[in-house]
This record gives structure tokens, sequence and C-alpha cells, in this order.
């Protein structure tokens, strides 16, 4: 089983600067559209929304979408796969007294990795243990831990499945590595998924100047993480899904470890999580879900108050940007088009014989349990359909 992955998002999907090279000089859909480096993507997509025109018929060719907002049963070689279920949800007091979900500390051979999230919920038995886990199990233990919405939790667990795990059962691993989080560094340093001491000092050190690990704050340690690892990592890369994972990942911090009695993004709350991996004391879930429509945009709009170039260092000291200007653009577009390149681009890059020799199992996980959030959905309404075939 290919299980080394981490859950915030799709960490290890593009990696290198062979990955760059194949999205700046060949994003190319199912259909046969073509996009060089000097090419704006944005009127690509453009064009797809004005061919399309109306609503998107969306192809599932391994899943039934969703029905009344919940996804349905996949089918083919992924019906073993199970499917997250919308949980209760409410202001709780987590983990309470429930005698299920206390903190014990991991095991020699229990995997925790990067994401202080995911080791929580392992060290609270939220989801297995043992850290190895499912496509399921982590949705359904985001939303009943964190109040983390039902659609982004399946989203985002999906990312993480799709990124390193076994397609066939549903099943992956919380460990992996990489520069995008607040407690690592950038990868090219060497193996991140334990604990840094210096980078969570340098974090918390903004924390205090900017009052708490509030939005302002993130912004700022995500453009000075940028900033070191475009100046000293030869095979940096700032791509579309540098983006998305950047300044997404970082929302969550102010949006869902604050305790939900108070929303306060403070070192009590915060802390806890990063330091020992576990719930702060008389720490309470937040009161509504934070749902996709809520993240996206959020992101979007820390990344306009110190936007960075789109490109990637082929060398230090030789940054060779994409050439695409994204701050005119809308989050919806944004989201929709890094959803259409995930599906088109990551089985190329992800290097894993088994996508690799299954792409068409890989496209039609996504297509059945991503794409149905953002087509038809009253918000993005992604025009993915154009990528089934020639209209």
């Amino acid at each position: 089983m290919k299980t080394l992955t981490t859950y915030c998002i799709l960490y290890t999907t593009i990696a290198n600067v062979e990955a760059f090279a194949h999205f700046a000089k060949l994003l190319k859909s199912d259909n046969g559209y073509l996009l060089s480096q000097d090419q704006d993507v944005f009127e690509w997509y453009e064009s797809l929304k004005i061919r399309r025109g109306g609503d998107s018929i969306l192809d599932l060719p391994l899943g039934r979408g969703l029905l009344n907002g919940v996804l349905q049963s996949l089918t083919g070689a992924l019906h073993y796969v199970d499917i997250p279920t919308p949980q209760p949800f409410g202001l709780k007091k987590i983990p309470g007294d429930d005698s299920a979900h206390q903190f014990c500390k991991p095991g020699n051979t229990d995997v925790r990795g990067m994401c202080p999230t995911l080791n929580t919920l392992a060290n609270h038995g939220y989801i297995s243990r043992d850290g190895i886990t499912t496509f399921a199990e982590v949705a359904n233990a985001c939303w009943t831990a964190f109040g983390l919405g039902y659609d982004v939790s399946a989203i985002l667990s999906a990312f993480g499945l799709s990124a390193g795990g076994d397609l066939l059962s549903g099943k992956y691993s919380i460990g992996g590595q990489d520069n995008r989080v607040p407690n690592t560094l950038d990868v090219h340093w060497g193996n991140n998924a334990n604990f840094l001491i210096d980078r969570w000092n340098g974090y918390n050190a903004l924390a205090q100047k900017y009052g708490s690990f509030n939005f302002d704050q993130n912004v700022k340690d995500a453009s000075n993480a940028y900033d070191r690892s475009r100046a000293y990592n030869p095979s940096f890369l700032a791509g579309f899904f540098w983006f998305f994972v950047s300044h997404v990942e970082r929302v969550f911090v102010f949006a869902l470890l604050p305790n939900g009695t108070d929303s306060v993004p403070d070192y009590k709350n915060v802390a806890p999580f990063f330091l020992n991996k576990t719930f702060p004391p008389n720490w309470y879930r937040r009161s509504t879900p934070w749902t996709a429509p809520q993240n996206f945009p959020t992101a979007f709009e820390m990344y306009l108050v110190a936007p960075k170039k789109l490109g990637a260092n082929v060398g230090v000291g030789n940054f060779v940007p994409l050439g695409v200007n994204i701050t005119q653009k809308s989050p919806e577009d944004i989201t929709c088009l890094i959803v259409i390149n995930y599906l088109d681009l990551v089985p190329a890059q992800l290097q894993q014989p088994a996508f690799a020799q299954n792409q068409d199992l890989f496209r039609g996980f996504l297509k059945g349990m991503v794409w149905p959030f953002f087509v038809n959905d009253g918000h993005y309404n992604c025009p993915v359909a154009e990528f089934t075939g020639p209209s």
C-alpha cells in the first residue's frame, strides 16, 4: 500500500522542478486543449465557460455524485471505499468526558506526521490511533472534532488519499513532509515529518507581534516561507497548488483551532495542537460548520494581501515565472482552475505506479468525490464537463 502522505490537502503532489516543467510547458486536457508558458491560462479557462454555457453535465463513471448534499457510494473497482457521512454539529466540548477519545501518547509503531490537527485526531482516537486511516474516517473526524464542513472535510481527505494512499481500499497514512505547513521547513532541507521547534518558535514570535495566530499573522508567515524557499531552495515550486495549499491550510489555524466559546486564535488555544498534539483544556469545537464557500475565498483574500509571483527555481537564483497574474481573478475561478488541473495533471506528477497504471480509477474517484461540490453547486459552478471529451 502506497501510504506516505499528509492530510493538510495535497502536499506531495507537486514537489519538484520537473512537475513545474510539466505544468508550464504542457497543460493539456483530455480533449486536446494546450497551454504554453506564455499563454494566459485564464483566457483558456474563460473560453471553457463560454463554450460550455449553461449548466455543466458532470461525468461520473464510478460515482453517483451528491444526493441532498451527501456523497453517494462509488461503484466498480472502488465500491469498497467508505464514503463520508454528515455528522452532528454545534458547540460541543471536545473531547469532553468521552472515554473513547481521551489523549493517549502514540506508541513506537504508530505513525504521526507534521499536520497538527491529524496528529491530534489520532492521539484522541477520532481516527485510528496507529495513524493509518481512511478517506471516510478523516473526513468524519474533521467534522466531528473541529466543525469543518462536510464539503471541505470530504474534499481535503480525498486529496490526502489521492496524494499517496491506496485508492482501492481508501486507506492512507497521516505521515508525510512538506514546506507549506507552519511547523515544518521546506522539504528541500530534509525529512520534516518530525516537529521542528525552531520553525514553531518563529511562527509563535509572529503571533506575539500580531497579537495572535490571526489572519494578518498567517499572511506574514506565508510570505516569509515563500521568500525563504525562493532564496535558498534550488527546486522551489510556487504553482497553483502552492497558492492553494500555502494559504488554505493556514486559514484552518484561525478558523478551526480557536475555542468555539470565544473564537480567539491565541497561544492557549493554538499551541497545544502544535506542541502536544492534543486539544486544549476546556476546548469547544466551533458552533457552525466551516464550509468551502467560506474557506477558499478567505485563502484567496490572504494571498491578495501579500501576492507572490507564481513560478519555480531552476537552481538557486534562477527563478522562472509562470507568467500568470491571478490577483484580478475571482476566488471561484481560481478554485475551479485548481480543481480542474488537479484531475488532469496529478496522475503524471505523483510518480506512483499504482496511479500511473490506473488513471481511470484516479479520475473516477475525484469525479465522484470532489467534483460534485464544484459543479452546479450554486456557488462555484465550475465548467468541468469540458474535460470529459469534446462537445
